[in-house]
């Protein structure tokens, strides 16, 4: 399963064992299942971080309702 995070970052979901907000920094952190390797994606600010990883989760959830 592939998910499409804006117009440039393609991820395989089938890979990935997390995804989370730094509470840091204004970054989403994408955690694969090795736990070794970690993608940060940064944001400007705050605000628009959260506002993608709703974008995200909003996403996740339709697509889980799909395959149900």
């Amino acid at each position: 399963m592939w998910l499409k995070l804006g117009e440039t970052e393609i991820i395989n979901l089938d890979f990935i064992a997390s995804i989370k907000k730094n509470p840091s920094q204004p970054t989403i952190e994408i955690i694969y299942q090795d736990l070794n390797n970690v993608k940060s994606l940064p944001f400007p600010d705050l605000e628009m971080r959260d506002k993608a990883f709703k974008a995200i989760l909003e996403n996740l959830s339709r697509m889980k309702l799909f395959f149900e």
